[in-house]
């Protein structure tokens, strides 16, 4: 069903397309900060096919299984914009410990024949000072939508001292988001996907202690299976909550950065199946990458993870995406004979 809302955002959407990716990226959040999505019709909310209620450890029972992923609100500028558009749980960040530019632009780039966006924005960060006292000043409830930090390393930090930036990221944002995601796969700062090692993952643990147990590892999809498996393995073992699978595919043509969208799709689901070789669901598991539809939905809840975060299709679909994937995501689990979103996680190892 297409709603008024929904009609809109689309027009906008194409507007803003007319734009440099990145510049259309900083209008659009300008423009949500200061309420924009409060000026088009008033969202429907849709009756769904099946119900899509789903519980994620750590994060909590939520309406429908679809989120926000990081690095579109890097700063926290506008969560509410976020939940207007009807997402279910919301990931900010990439924050780092230091405010930092990020790379040289042009740093952003669309490919709408592959459906697909390449960036090299670098983390470009607030710093968590400032970025914590937003979310503080915010005084953000679960209650309405779960918000968690995304936290990262500074570019000029050395690897033997990255550790110190992800329990300082840690720190200064446990008292004020639901959750935490720690960033150890961006292929935009130097060496920092040479920190996805069990050894890492153990100092870290050890490091921040009980606080691990809100914490999610999100890995990268290039990873040789052998090495992706004795991760998902760490992160259960040094009792993280859990997996975010996948941050972006590296790249080198058309531009030199990481592919998020639809070419994504295929190798994060595989990253999806390699996890559940290992822990047979054992461990709670977030998906990312190329949900562009219902469809590209219920494959990642069938391959095992219990919520499904999006990104470029915002960009491709508008702000009615959220809203329009759940549809979709109903319907196809109606088509399939399931009698909700829940019963359908795992369902492909059957």
């Amino acid at each position: 069903m297409t709603d008024a809302f929904d009609k809109a955002g689309r027009y906008l959407t194409a507007g803003l397309r007319l734009l440099p990716a990145e510049i259309a990226h900083d209008v659009a959040m300008l423009a949500m900060k200061h309420g924009a999505l409060r000026c088009l019709p008033k969202q429907q909310q849709p009756s769904f096919a099946v119900p899509l209620h789903v519980n994620v450890p750590g994060i909590g029972r939520l309406r429908h299984p679809i989120g926000l992923a990081a690095g579109f609100d890097k700063n926290i500028r506008c969560p509410n914009a976020f939940e207007l558009m009807g997402l279910s749980f919301l990931e900010m960040g990439t924050v780092t410990p230091r405010p930092q530019p990020g790379n040289p632009k042009p740093r952003l780039f669309r490919q709408p024949e592959t459906l697909s966006i390449i960036n090299r924005m670098g983390f470009n960060s607030d710093g968590s000072r400032l970025v914590a006292k937003r979310l503080k000043d915010l005084n953000w409830k679960p209650s309405r939508v779960p918000l968690g930090v995304n936290i990262g390393k500074n570019k000029d930090t050395p690897q033997e001292q990255a550790i110190n930036d992800f329990v300082a990221g840690v720190e200064v944002f446990n008292a004020h988001a639901h959750w935490l995601t720690v960033n150890i796969s961006s292929p935009n700062t130097p060496g920092l996907r040479n920190l996805a090692t069990p050894e890492f993952l153990r100092e870290l643990a050890q490091s921040i202690g009980n606080i691990r147990s809100k914490c999610w590892i999100k890995l990268d999809p290039d990873m040789d299976q052998g090495s992706f498996r004795k991760m998902i393995s760490s992160i259960q073992h040094e009792g993280f909550q859990g997996a975010i699978l996948s941050n972006t595919h590296r790249v080198e043509w058309p531009e030199a950065g990481g592919q998020s969208g639809y070419p994504l799709l295929s190798p994060s689901n595989s990253c999806l199946e390699w996890a559940w070789d290992v822990t047979k669901g054992s461990l709670p598991v977030i998906a990312s990458g190329g949900v562009l539809s219902g469809v590209d939905a219920f494959h990642k809840l069938a391959r095992g993870a219990c919520a499904v975060q999006i990104y470029t299709a915002l960009v491709y679909r508008g702000p009615g995406a959220a809203m329009r994937i759940c549809e979709e995501l109903s319907r196809e689990l109606k088509l399939r004979g399931f009698e909700s979103a829940e019963e359908a996680i795992g369902c492909w190892y059957l």
